[in-house]
């Protein structure tokens, strides 16, 4: 079983549902962090969402968090969050300019 220490950035779309992180097969992944930095002109709402499995179902992790302009926050506020193998981890954000950072470690279950 190795462990792999791992991050992903995006700056999505403005009101676009965005694939920030999709578990690989026979994986666990423990997420630490979700930075997210609103360098846009006014305030963001922010939503991040958890898809087990990849199904169609949301979980809401994060609803329309309203982070105001040149500030950062961490969605997980320093308490990790555990994905399954197929879980998907999507972010909105209602303007542009906002980039998200994900620091997580990756478990191979093999």
């Amino acid at each position: 079983m190795a462990n792999k220490y791992l991050r992903k950035y995006i700056t999505p779309a403005a009101a676009t549902e965005t694939t920030i992180y999709t578990v690989p097969d026979a994986n666990t992944a423990v997420l630490s962090s979700l930075r997210v930095t609103n360098s846009n002109v006014g305030t963001t709402a922010l939503t991040v969402n958890l898809y087990p499995q990849g199904g169609a179902t949301a979980y809401t992790l994060l609803s329309e968090y309203a982070l105001p302009i040149k500030q950062t926050m961490d969605v997980f506020s320093g308490v990790p969050c555990v994905l399954e193998s197929g879980d998907v981890l999507k972010v909105l954000s209602s303007q542009a300019n906002v980039d998200f950072v994900l620091s997580y470690v990756e478990m191979d279950r093999t």
